[in-house]
């Protein structure tokens, strides 16, 4: 059965790349999935966003606009950082007393799906989790 426009709930936020606001993105992002009654997927989905835009942060430069945007049909959870880089991320498969490496690994691992493409203005990244939870509201 095809997806109805009304029966997807969509979230989206220009930010500027920082530590802090990583930490006011996991969390802006975990109270949209309660209010969407998808809080569920609030821990890995806070999780893998917070790879996605600490790489936003390490590969981008600090203070470098970037979005966010979630999206929820019914099925699954989409959730899309863009920013302005080209470059496409790559795994590198760091090891267990690295730093640094590890992140879109564990993204590959916990999502059902992730990807990354270029766009006219820079890249996408995204990664999709499962759900089916019926369309309600929290508040």
């Amino acid at each position: 059965m095809p997806v109805m426009a009304e029966d997807v709930r969509h979230y989206c936020v220009q930010l500027a790349a920082s530590d802090r606001g990583v930490s006011r993105s996991r969390r802006a992002a975990e109270h949209t999935l309660r209010t969407w009654g998808l809080g569920e997927l609030g821990d890995v989905a806070s999780l893998l966003l917070s790879e996605l835009l600490t790489n936003v942060l390490v590969h981008v430069g600090p203070g470098a606009w970037h979005s966010l945007t979630l999206r929820h049909d019914g099925a699954r959870l989409r959730v899309e950082v863009r920013d302005a880089s080209p470059r496409l991320p790559a795994a590198r498969g760091g090891g267990l007393d690295d730093e640094f490496g590890r992140g879109l690994a564990l993204v590959e691992c916990l999502a059902a799906a992730w990807g990354a493409e270029e766009t006219s203005s820079g890249k996408v990244v995204w990664f999709t989790l499962e759900s089916d939870a019926p369309f309600h509201s929290q508040e």
